[in-house]
C-alpha cells in the first residue's frame, strides 16, 4: 500500500511520541524473555535483541553497542512484519509471519506510516546503566534529536503525509554540530544511524520546501549555519539557496501548515498530538 514506508522509516519524518521509561530501572521485571526454542523462532531477531537486552540489563555479559546492534536487526525485521501485516489486511488476509504491535525499546507505527523508531529515552537510560562514555554521547545525541519521540526536534508534523522543517533553528545547528564532531569517532555500532541523521539534516536544509518560519527566520537560519559551518560539503548549496530566497526565487513555502490550508503548526516547542489513532483489531481467522 505504501511504496514509501522503507523511506519513511529512515528518515522517520512523521510521527510523535509516547516516552515510555525503562520498567526494569524502576524495580520491575527485567525485559520480556523470548519465547522456547522448542522450535525455530518466527522472529528471530526480535529473538536475539530481546535475549541480549536481558543479558545485559541483569549484568550477564554484552555491551551497549552490541544490543543496539542487535535491537536495529530487530527493527528491520518489525518494519517487514508490519508492512507485511498491512498489506495482507489490505487483501482481506493475515500473514504468515507472527505480527507484533510492540517491541520494546521501540515506537511501532501501524496507521498511516508504518514505521519503528528507537525510544531515545529507552536506550539514553540503557546507557546510563550499562555503557561507557561513548555509548552516552551518542543516545545523549539520539535523544537531543528526538526527544523521546517519534519526529526529529526540528521537524512539526502536520498531517500524516505533510511536515514542516525549522531549518537553521538553534537546534538544527546543534544537532548538525553535534553529530559531525561525533562521526569520526563513533564505532561500527553506531555509523549507521550517525550517517543517517547528518543526511537528514542536510537534505532537509538542501530540499526541504515546507517551512514553519517566515522568509526573515529563515534568512537569519541559513546565514547562522553558513557562518558555523562555512566549510561543511553542502556550504555551497546552502549559499545558493539563500541566494534564491534573496531574490524572490525561493521554492520554500512559509508558515507552511498556513499555506497548505490544513491548519497553522503549533508554536514551535509545543508538543503536537500523536496523528495516529490506535490500531484496528486483527481480523479474526
Amino acid at each position: 500500500m505504501q511504496q514509501n514506508r522503507w523511506s519513511l522509516w529512515r528518515r522517520s519524518c512523521l510521527l510523535l511520541a509516547l516516552m515510555p521509561t525503562l520498567a526494569w530501572s524502576q524495580g520491575a521485571p527485567p525485559p520480556e524473555a523470548a519465547p522456547a526454542q522448542d522450535k525455530k523462532p518466527e522472529l528471530p531477531a526480535r529473538v536475539a535483541y530481546l535475549q541480549g537486552l536481558q543479558k545485559l540489563v541483569n549484568g550477564q555479559g554484552g555491551s551497549v553497542q552490541g544490543v543496539y546492534t542487535l535491537a536495529m536487526a530487530a527493527a528491520k525485521e518489525q518494519l517487514e512484519a508490519v508492512i507485511a501485516w498491512d498489506e495482507a489486511l489490505a487483501n482481506g488476509k493475515i500473514p504468515k509471519k507472527r505480527f507484533e504491535r510492540q517491541l520494546l525499546g521501540f515506537h511501532v507505527g501501524t496507521q498511516d506510516a508504518l514505521m519503528v523508531i528507537p525510544d531515545s529515552r529507552f536506550f539514553v537510560e540503557l546507557a546510563k546503566q550499562r555503557g561507557n562514555e561513548v555509548d552516552r554521547r551518542f543516545f545523549a545525541l539520539l535523544d537531543e534529536t528526538f526527544r523521546g519521540g517519534m519526529a526529529r526536534t526540528y521537524v512539526d508534523p502536520i498531517t500524516d503525509a505533510h511536515a514542516c522543517y525549522h531549518l537553521g533553528s538553534r537546534e538544527f545547528i546543534s544537532l548538525y554540530r553535534g553529530w559531525t564532531q561525533f562521526k569520526p569517532s563513533a564505532p561500527a555500532a553506531y555509523k549507521e544511524t550517525v550517517n543517517e541523521e547528518l543526511q537528514g539534516l542536510e537534505q532537509a536544509m538542501l530540499a526541504a520546501t515546507c517551512v514553519c518560519g517566515t522568509p526573515e527566520v529563515v534568512d537569519a537560519g541559513f546565514e547562522a549555519f553558513l557562518k558555523a559551518f562555512p566549510k561543511s560539503p553542502i556550504a555551497p548549496q546552502v549559499r545558493e539557496r539563500l541566494q534564491k530566497l534573496h531574490t524572490k526565487s525561493s521554492d520554500m513555502l512559509f508558515r507552511c501548515g498556513k499555506e497548505m490550508d490544513v491548519g497553522q503548526p503549533l508554536p514551535y516547542g509545543v508538543p503536537t498530538p500523536p496523528p495516529f489513532p490506535t490500531e484496528p483489531d486483527a481480523p479474526k481467522k
